[in-house]
């Protein structure tokens, strides 16, 4: 059963507006008005990293496991030209979708490949491999043109409901060639060559994971109140993690390490004005959130149990939620608006609709303020070492183009 690309996109769509509270996008200059394109994208949080680069290219076909499009659930999420990897069981070098890739190609068609093959949350990228090089260098030697974009995607927390995420674009990656370089396996050297130094641009790379932790938090802070990118952060630190910074932090956690302080992202928070006015918030907001979500318990249940029953690792925690929790959302949906209409009830499906808005768009926010809350209810004398500590990664982030006087006023106000 085949379904139409529409479909795709308009569903990944949905489903990116269900999950994610706000996806950014950074880069968007570097896509080209027409023409065929190569999406070279980095794969950190699973299939998922598709629905979210949609976002930024919705014309991407992408190259898919085959064994995710088995199913006729797997054909309803997922699209693109199938491939079998040796690692599934593949026992064949996939001619036909390489044909299928230059087709697309040639028809001026948008593909988009993951180098890595697979995904990790890791602190740095899995090694590239050669399809994408051959690929682009099979097109480009038919004589036709072709732009290459690298693609990183970094998530504050990319197993979270309601989370956030940054989708980069880098600058288009040369293929022409020094005339040095006549033979095939020279060749293909060096644009995996380029191909690696364009996504390690738009990607991180982090000594371990603890760095990698310790950076995904300090960037985080950044974003709180400031003009700064969550994935400008990440990179700076990628070259070095603030000294001054640091030693502030690890003073802040010792004190915090052995106390019910509440975090979001990781980072405890702490109100930047008087404790009460986080307090109202969260009373105001608190019940229409709560009430969004008693009404979508089932849905909400089976992806909770699906996201704990089934994944190997975190990066695939999302994708087993998506998977189940939307399915069981739209059949819960349709119930209500059955019950509606058979009991006569016409208040009930729009009741119900706007009370799963307000849980969904509020549901990040309130998190946030609840955690503000609580930390200034029950441990004020914290709240200046805080800030303190939040001051001092700004400093260590200001650049030409965000220094203010008033960007530290901000987060300290």
């Amino acid at each position: 059963m085949d379904i139409p690309l529409k479909w795709h996109t308009l569903f990944h769509a949905f489903i990116r507006r269900l999950f994610f509270s706000r996806l950014t996008v950074t880069g968007g200059a570097n896509v080209p008005a027409k023409g065929p394109m190569l999406a070279l994208c980095l794969h950190r949080n699973g299939a998922v990293d598709a629905f979210l680069y949609r976002k930024a290219l919705p014309q991407l076909n992408f190259m898919v496991k085959a064994e995710l499009r088995k199913s006729l659930i797997g054909k309803l999420f997922f699209d693109g030209i199938e491939v079998t990897r040796k690692e599934d069981g593949g026992k064949h070098d996939n001619l036909e979708a390489i044909g299928d890739c230059l087709d697309l190609l040639a028809n001026g068609g948008w593909l988009g490949i993951f180098p890595e093959g697979t995904s990790g949350l890791g602190p740095r990228h899995l090694p590239f491999r050669s399809g994408a090089a051959r690929i682009a260098l099979r097109h480009h030697d038919s004589g036709r043109p072709l732009t290459v974009l690298p693609l990183g995607i970094h998530y504050e927390c990319a197993w979270g409901f309601r989370s956030r995420a940054e989708i980069v674009i880098g600058p288009p990656v040369v293929l022409d060639m020094p005339g040095a370089l006549v033979s095939p396996g020279a060749r293909l050297l060096e644009v995996k060559k380029r191909f690696a130094a364009a996504l390690e641009s738009v990607g991180t790379n982090f000594a371990d994971a603890a760095a990698q932790e310790l950076a995904r938090k300090f960037a985080y802070i950044t974003t709180l109140g400031t003009s700064l990118g969550y994935f400008e952060a990440l990179k700076a630190m990628e070259r070095q993690v603030p000294p001054d910074a640091v030693c502030v932090w690890e003073s802040l956690e010792a004190n915090v390490r052995c106390r019910r302080v509440l975090r979001h992202q990781g980072v405890p928070l702490f109100p930047l004005r008087r404790s009460w006015a986080y307090v109202l918030a969260v009373l105001l907001a608190a019940p229409l959130v709560m009430a969004g979500l008693l009404v979508n318990v089932p849905p909400l249940a089976v992806a909770w149990w699906a996201g704990k029953r089934f994944p190997d690792d975190a990066n695939v925690i999302a994708l087993w939620r998506i998977l189940t929790g939307v399915p069981v959302l739209v059949l819960w949906a349709a119930a209500w608006c059955a019950v509606g209409i058979a009991a006569g009830l016409w208040w009930l499906p729009p009741l119900y609709f706007a009370l799963t808005w307000l849980a969904v768009s509020g549901w990040y926010r309130l998190k946030k303020l609840t955690v503000v809350a609580w930390n200034g209810l029950f441990h004020a004398d914290l709240r200046p070492l805080a800030l303190a500590a939040h001051r001092a990664v700004l400093n260590s982030f200001e650049t030409p183009s965000h220094k203010s006087p008033d960007l530290v006023k901000a987060a300290a106000a």
